[in-house]
């Protein structure tokens, strides 16, 4: 009978404890919990990061393979104005990138001609190496 009095006591001391403390931590009153669990939540929240200043980046690649395909198929019929605006409103894209990137370009200093249409190129090539998709992969 001694051995089952010391099992039973063996085993009731920690449930009976365990029961207080989850009767005690489930109370809402119970100040010293409540502000430990504020504590708690507050101390794995993660920082406030600051707000980017621009447009979402995934927008902008989509917006620079969007007018990247137009100004593949420009002997489709449209008119020079229109490929012209079309090859500004890349560039613009482009450059808005590079910002986003903090890489740096020329894109809006430079006259149209050859060395814009380089320009261009190394800009491309930098954003790509970014981690920038500038062409569909279908």
């Amino acid at each position: 009978m001694g051995t089952w009095v010391l099992a039973a006591a063996f085993f009731s001391g920690p449930v009976l404890c365990l029961t207080a403390l989850v009767a005690l931590v489930s109370d809402p009153h119970f100040d010293r919990v409540a502000r430990a669990r504020r504590w708690v939540r507050g101390s794995r929240r993660r920082p406030d990061l600051p707000t980017p200043a621009g447009r979402p980046i995934e927008d902008i690649a989509l917006d620079a393979r969007r007018l990247g395909r137009q100004l593949q198929h420009t002997n489709d019929g449209r008119s020079a104005a229109r490929i012209g605006a079309i090859r500004r409103s890349y560039d613009d894209v482009m450059a808005e990138g590079c910002a986003a990137l903090g890489l740096a370009e020329l894109l809006s200093v430079l006259p149209d001609g050859a060395e814009l249409d380089a320009e261009r190129r190394r800009v491309e090539v930098m954003l790509i190496g970014a981690g920038m998709v500038l062409e569909d992969t279908f």
